[in-house]
């Protein structure tokens, strides 16, 4: 059963141009654990 609500508050108004630093993603590395491993075997069946 799906149920949907509709947003009663107006979506937050952000001006055209603003004086904060946009974010960036920091630099990672991708490391497959032996748990994300068998989950997705699992899931893949």
């Amino acid at each position: 059963m799906n149920e949907s609500t509709q947003q009663t508050h107006p979506a937050e108004q952000h001006p055209a141009q603003e004086t904060r630093t946009a974010w960036q993603t920091p630099e990672f590395t991708e490391v497959d654990t032996a748990l994300e491993v068998t989950a997705y075997s699992l899931n893949s069946r």
